[in-house]
């Protein structure tokens, strides 16, 4: 039943590609980037159907991630790169909240932002021959966030609040949706999700086609030659609080342009929105500066670890 409704998406994809094709060779498009073309039209369905999952999962299970984490002062760092590994756009944001009003630890904080892998988990999904890379990512992940967490904890020895009251928690998704949408809004966040991540694709696929058409070596030297600097630009990559940013660093690993090692350092530094708001609303200045330091030192120490033994 699956393998034929995997068959029927791919049959229907390439029918829409091949219409689009047609468009594409009457505005004289270079051919260079017809292949990112078709790649990016076949990833949409993909997309749709796993966002649509994710969404559900989002809103089922919102509350009861913030229950768990702020129930869980010992086991912290553990319960929230575990909760953080699931594709989701809020948690990132509710653990930054929470660790505002002081009712979770920095080690949590750093542990959750380390495991949020963003939009890695849905666009490997929706390339097959990618599979592979999937668990051993999020166990990474997880495995750096919890050692992390337990390790800062020890470090600055966290003083937490205690907490009798629900936390609100007014802030949006990477779309705007709110985090606690309407069953109303299962379908229409996954359509705008999917068309905002298509189109990233599309705008990063034509771009690293264009690169390489033109500056292949030097494309060739700013990633390969030196491991280091490959690491260094895909942890500040990470930095950006956007989920065009993961989408990016996981193209690049896709066309084997940067290592598993570069990929785990990228999507390390990359908490999706936590970032912005961790800005936005700590008053502390010389904190969100640490925080971010802390992430680019675990995410560089990591990835050349994983790049020199992968």
């Amino acid at each position: 039943m699956f393998i034929k409704f995997l068959e029927l998406i791919s049959n229907f994809n390439e029918m829409v590609i091949d219409f689009i094709m047609k468009f594409v060779q009457i505005f004289n498009i270079p051919e260079f980037l017809h292949e990112p073309i078709a790649e990016s039209i076949n990833l949409i369905p993909f997309l749709f159907i796993i966002f649509v999952f994710i969404e559900i999962s989002e809103n089922y299970f919102s509350e009861k991630i913030e229950s768990l984490s702020l129930s869980s002062r010992i086991w912290g760092p553990f319960i929230g790169s575990c909760l953080a590994s699931l594709p989701q756009c809020g948690f990132s944001i509710i653990i930054t909240v929470l660790y505002l009003k002081r009712f979770v630890s920095l080690g949590t904080l750093i542990a959750v932002y380390i495991s949020t892998s963003d939009e890695a988990v849905p666009i490997l999904l929706a390339n097959p021959d990618r599979f592979s890379s999937i668990l051993p990512l999020i166990f990474t992940k997880i495995i750096i966030g919890v050692i992390s967490g337990y390790v800062i904890d020890f470090i600055f020895k966290p003083k937490l609040e205690t907490c009798s009251e629900t936390i609100e928690v007014e802030e949006h998704g990477c779309c705007h949706h709110e985090i606690h949408s309407k069953v109303s809004k299962l379908l229409i966040h996954p359509l705008r999700h999917t068309l905002n991540i298509f189109l990233f694709i599309l705008l990063f696929n034509c771009l690293l086609s264009i690169a390489f058409n033109f500056a292949e070596n030097v494309m060739t030297v700013l990633f390969n030659t030196n491991i280091f600097l490959q690491i260094i630009i895909s942890s500040l990559i990470g930095l950006i609080p956007n989920c065009a940013a993961s989408v990016l660093i996981v193209m690049l690993y896709l066309k084997e342009i940067i290592g598993f090692g570069s990929l785990i350092a990228g999507l390390s530094t990359n908490a999706g929105l936590g970032l912005l708001i961790l800005f936005k609303n700590n008053s502390n200045v010389k904190d969100s500066f640490k925080i971010v330091s802390i992430l680019l030192f675990i995410a560089v120490v990591s990835g050349l670890i994983l790049q020199i033994f992968s």
